[in-house]
């Protein structure tokens, strides 16, 4: 198998590379050209021009730039000894065309000055002429018209041929290595703001024109702004509907089918959308389930697809509504009035069978194997009611947003277990069966109002303020049956039997109130500079009760009857308050230079104190306690960024925080509950709060110069746990763990994350290389068996991701991916645990022609562990697809879904004194044949 996955990679790879070297035989040196334009009538320099660069043979856009405010204009990456032609545009001039030539010897050109006349107001004749690429005022625009595709092509096509523009392969869109953050079309969210929504169904012939602009929501705070992305349609194409039918049944009775039909009109957006599957297809919103019955979704792509990895065989109906309605038709970004609301509906039958081996570390010597097999079926309602209210102007915002949900189902679980000691022998056995009935029922409730300042009125000394406030008010009711039977092998005097029946129920009003005064230095001191520091006062109060009331009734075998359990059968309530005062400085400088250069770095520290009050209320007064904590929790942060127009930019920031963690009731006074055979935790009201001390680095760059952009970023923070709340364990030979929960000093943690972007514009396609890794590196004290020790926890992952195109007709994406954990125990003579998950997937499309095309995917997976053999399989998926019908609406589909019959579910992962390996139940090999129409229009006619 290993032999066959390696020809099919490097059958892909040689031909795709015959065929980009086929075209591309000659390496093409790095070339660059600069000058400055000047206009005739005053010898003015000329800033904010749009020149482009094309190949002079076909018209080919290669770059272009927009000319600073001194009129220079610099391109670099261009094809030296090719003629080009430069073009340069701007409101009120001619356009200005010039062929040149750079030299092969020095590969530089200085056009030096060209000259740009203005526009004969006189002549009889004006003929317009709309250039791809040009600078209205802020705003950097391309004019859709003047790139020429296919009659069926989506704003995704487009995007991928203008220079300067990448579209990677999770969607995100960047514009001079900047991400953009907000993709709108016609100025307004477009159902949900998922970029792909917008740029996989919206065909190419109904835009005018693409908008690429700065948004800086907070003036103050100019290094904060935010790229937006505009779509703008063509003058009546702002109303319409896309959607899709869709329907597949294959072998072993499996079947899928979903519906949609999304509604747009210029103030309104409204779409309905259902699915149903029995093969592991699963979204869990209604925005998840539009973003995945796109247009052009199909590709190497692997959203929405049947899922091979998860656990257990899933049977999934979902459906739901999706409204908005904008009361301003024509929005800007400070000007907006806008009404969201959805009702999502979910409902799920699972089956989960999954087998498990544990070994856990005793001390020096000893060791205790656990086998666990677990078969779970459960039935659950999920619904979900959101509604979202906007609305701002010049200098105010107020959101208002609300959720409501209603989830019920019924689960039944049988597990079986028995622990083995050293030698292999058979100490005990548990076989426990659970029925559990549940609903719960949430709402919650967020207000948040902000008020800047009013730049129109600049002598006011009030500069705004921010006050948010949240409530969640929460009921859940479970009615569960357990059945118990413990045997013992060691001491059969410790053998026990239970029935037991729970009813429970938990409800709560959880309440946040927040508010920041901001910029007070001018508010108090008036026009005094105070060396330039300026201060905030923020507050954050929060009120929370929560009630639980538990009614447990044992079987007594002499009645048959259920009797009270007067111990496990409790009320209790919950009382907390928590409110933190701060008052913060800041001081910032900044340097910049007209369209040359920003740099702004900012000193922030922040006092603040922590005021907490608990209170438990319980009928048992071992439960009974109230608790007061005063604790002082600064914070502090430097800021700097520095972006270099035209070249890249970065950011900087270094953070300390400090977070205090209270011991809840179930670590302080817990009601030890016997079914649970194997763990008995024991509380501790002596339990201190304990303090994390957190010290964050954050940094990023991304690039701006370049058409091959190249972005990286990493995120490292660290911390050290005073007093954390640990466990001292005693397990015995039977492998029952008695826990007791302590303080104690040491625990240390490192966290690491860390991505790489780096695409290349060739010739004739595209190729994107991404890199990402986290590592979280721990050292957590705790007693096992009474012998002090520390475990250190080690978990490394990462991904490395190749996605190569070649015009529409190929495309290929691998992936490798690795995860691997160690634990050790540092007392028990040094003992560690270790494990590697291996993955390696490669994703191909070949688009034989307009209409057909083939679709492969491959995913190799291998599973290491200390002391147990490796487990490899492969999952290979394909598919033929043929679009059909005018506008290639229709669409019929065969699927081969793991041909190699080789699915598995490896369970790999420990920590602590332990590590674990097992397998869980998959989807395994069907096939299936669908058919999808994609109904499409925009306009009226």
């Amino acid at each position: 198998m290993r032999f066959s996955f390696t020809l099919l990679i490097n059958f892909l790879l040689l031909f795709s590379s015959s065929k980009l070297f086929a075209q591309q035989n000659k390496p093409i040196l790095p070339g660059s050209v600069k000058g400055i334009l000047r206009d005739t009538a005053r010898n003015y320099v000329l800033k904010s021009a749009t020149v482009s660069v094309y190949k002079a043979a076909d018209s080919t856009l290669l770059n272009y730039q927009v000319s600073n405010n001194y009129g220079e204009f610099n391109f670099k990456n261009l094809p030296p000894a090719v003629w080009l032609r430069i073009e340069v545009s701007n409101i009120g001039y001619q356009t200005f065309n010039q062929n040149f030539t750079i030299p092969a010897a020095t590969n530089f050109l200085d056009l030096k000055t060209l000259i740009i006349k203005p526009k004969d107001i006189n002549l009889k004749e004006v003929v317009i002429s709309i250039p791809p690429i040009r600078m209205n005022g802020d705003t950097l625009e391309f004019n859709a018209a003047a790139f020429k595709l296919d009659s069926n092509a989506v704003v995704e096509d487009l995007l991928k041929k203008i220079p300067n523009i990448t579209l990677w392969g999770d969607g995100q869109i960047t514009v001079n290595g900047r991400e953009v953050k907000n993709l709108l079309v016609n100025g307004k969210s477009f159902f949900g703001g998922d970029t792909k929504i917008a740029t996989q169904n919206i065909a190419k012939n109904a835009l005018e024109k693409i908008q690429v602009y700065n948004v800086n929501e907070n003036q103050e705070k100019p290094q904060d702004s935010v790229l937006h992305m505009n779509l703008k349609l063509k003058k009546g194409k702002d109303i319409g509907y896309f959607g899709k039918i869709g329907g597949g049944y294959g072998t072993d009775k499996r079947f899928e089918g979903d519906a949609s039909i999304n509604i747009f009109t210029p103030k309104m957006q409204l779409a309905f959308i259902a699915a149903s599957n029995n093969i592991n297809k699963s979204a869990n919103s209604i925005q998840n389930l539009i973003a995945n019955s796109t247009f052009k979704g199909a590709g190497t792509s692997t959203n929405y697809q049947p899922d091979f990895r998860s656990s257990g065989l899933n049977r999934t109906h979902t459906g739901g509504i999706d409204f908005t309605y904008n009361f301003i038709e024509k929005p800007k970004y400070n000007s907006k009035k806008e009404l969201k609301s959805s009702y999502f509906i979910q409902n799920k039958n699972s089956n989960d069978l999954t087998k498990t081996e544990t070994t856990s570390l005793l001390n020096n010597a000893s060791q205790i194997v656990d086998k666990n097999e677990n078969n779970n079926s459960t039935v659950s309602t999920n619904q979900t009611f959101k509604s979202d209210f906007n609305w701002a102007n010049v200098n105010q915002t107020l959101r208002m947003s609300q959720t409501t949900t209603f989830n019920s189902g019924l689960s039944n679980t049988k597990s079986t277990r028995s622990s083995e000691n050293a030698q292999n022998i058979v100490t005990s056995t548990n076989n426990a069966s659970n029925k559990n009935d549940y609903t719960n029922k949430r709402f919650t409730f967020n207000t948040d109002y902000r008020l800047q300042r009013n730049y129109l009125k600049p002598n006011l000394k009030f500069n705004g303020f921010n006050i948010n406030y949240t409530l969640d008010i929460f009921e859940n009711e479970n009615n569960r049956s357990n059945l118990t039977e413990f045997i013992s092998f060691v001491n059969a005097a410790t053998s026990r039997n239970f029935n037991r029946n729970y009813q429970t129920t938990t409800n709560g009003i959880n309440q946040s109130l927040g508010f920041d005064f901001n910029n007070l230095k001018s508010y108090f001191f008036g026009k005094a500079k105070l060396a330039g520091i300026d201060f905030s006062f923020n507050n954050t109060l929060k009120i929370n009760t929560d009630k639980d009331i538990n009614q447990v009734e044992d079987l007594k075998v002499s009645t048959g009857r259920y009797e009270l359990n007067g111990y496990l059968s409790n009320r209790l309530q919950s009382n907390l308050i928590d409110e933190t005062p701060g008052l913060s400085f800041t001081k910032s400088f900044n340097k910049s230079l007209s369209n040359r250069y920003y740099k702004y770095f900012s000193i922030n520290i922040a006092a603040k104190q922590k005021f907490v009050h608990q209170d438990f209320d319980s009928e048992k007064s071992v439960q009974n306690i109230k608790r007061n904590y005063s604790k002082f929790v600064p914070t502090a942060s430097l800021t700097y960024s520095n972006n270099q127009q035209g070249d890249f930019s970065e950011y900087y920031s270094l953070s300390f925080n400090t977070n205090v963690r209270l011991p809840s009731i179930n670590q302080l006074a817990p009601l030890v509950d016997s079914t649970d055979v194997y763990t008995v935790r024991k509380g501790n009201v002596n339990l201190r709060e304990a303090m994390d001390r957190v010290i964050s680095f954050n940094f990023s760059h991304n690039d701006q110069g370049n058409k091959n952009t190249f972005n990286y970023h990493f995120t490292i923070s660290g911390g050290i746990i005073n007093n954390a709340i640990v466990d001292s364990t005693l397990i015995d030979q039977q492998n029952r763990r008695t826990i007791y929960t302590i303080n104690t000093d040491g625990n240390k943690y490192i966290n690491l994350y860390g991505n790489v972007q780096k695409a290349y514009k060739l010739k004739n396609g595209e190729l994107q290389l991404g890199f990402n890794t986290n590592a979280s590196i721990s050292k957590i004290p705790g007693y096992i068996n009474g012998a002090f020790s520390f475990a250190e926890n080690q978990n490394i992952g990462g991904s490395l991701t190749i996605n190569y195109s070649l015009k529409s007709f190929l495309g290929v994406v691998f992936e490798q991916g690795i995860s691997n954990y160690k634990s050790k125990q540092l007392s028990f003579n040094h003992a560690a645990y270790s494990g590697t998950n291996l993955s390696s997937m490669v994703s191909t499309v070949y688009n034989v022609n307009k209409q057909f095309s083939l679709n492969s995917n491959m995913t190799f997976n291998t599973s290491k562990s200390q002391n147990a053999a490796a487990i490899n399989f492969t999952i290979w998926n394909a598919s033929a697809t043929y679009r059909f019908l005018k506008g290639n609406n229709a669409e019929f589909k065969l699927s081969a879904l793991d041909l190699l019959r080789q699915n598995n579910s490896v369970l790999n992962y420990g920590s602590g004194n332990s590590f674990t390996v097992g397998t869980r139940n998959v989807l395994q090999q069907y096939f299936m044949t669908t058919f999808s129409y994609y109904p499409r229009k925009f306009g009226k006619k």
